[in-house]
Parts: structure tokens; sequence; C-alpha cells
């Protein structure tokens, strides 16, 4: 929280220069207001190391449409099931039903993992 003091009249804050005229002016490359810092700077919350450690369950869902159980009763491995989701289009990644980010799959050696392309 910022604190404000009064300035008499007449002079300067430092960092600032009166004109003849008696108005302060900022110095030379100060702002009159300092910009808050870029989102990108901005550290992550602090979290205690235990809380950090603990597990977390990412689900990254497939919509398949018009399966049911008598579909599920049939399957054999080797066969395809298609989705109604088009190949390039991210997929939501979540964790406890709350969408964190979206993702692509992608193989890693023999491996299917996921990639985050952009955060919710």
């Amino acid at each position: 929280m910022a604190t404000t003091h009064a300035t008499p009249a007449g002079v300067s804050p430092p960092g600032e220069r009166a004109p003849a005229g008696g108005v302060a002016q900022p110095a030379a490359g100060q702002a009159l207001v300092p910009a808050p810092r870029p989102i990108e700077e901005e550290e992550p919350p602090a979290v205690s190391a235990a809380v950090a450690r603990l597990p977390v369950e990412l689900d990254v869902a497939v919509p398949v449409r018009q399966f049911r159980v008598r579909n599920l009763l049939v399957l054999e491995p080797g066969q395809l099931i298609e989705s109604q989701w088009s190949h390039g289009n991210d997929l939501p990644l979540a964790a406890g039903g709350v969408q964190l980010a979206w993702s692509e799959f992608e193989v890693v050696d023999t491996r299917l993992a996921v990639r985050v392309t952009r955060l919710a």
C-alpha cells in the first residue's frame, strides 16, 4: 500500500524539480506514477513445499458421440473409435473438473503425451 505525504507549497518532492512557476515537474526519465510490473515478471504465488508435492490428476477428454454400452461390450484390440473432435483442434486439459489449459496429443518415443498449447 502506498502512502502519501503532503508537500509544502513551493517544495519539490525528491526526484522532481520546481520550475520558475513553482509547479513541480518530474525529473527526466521518471514517471509521475510507477508502472505496474508486467505479468510475465510476476512470481507465482508462494506455496509450501508440502503442498507443492501433492499429486494432481489431469484429465484430457475426447468427446465420442453415439457410443453406447453395446459398443463398449464388443470392443476388441485394434478397433478404432471415431471421435467428434477435429484433427488439429486443441483438447481441454482439466484437474478436478476445472479446465486449466488447452492441449494436443503428441508421441514421445513410444508413449502418448499431452503438450499444453495455451492456458485457459
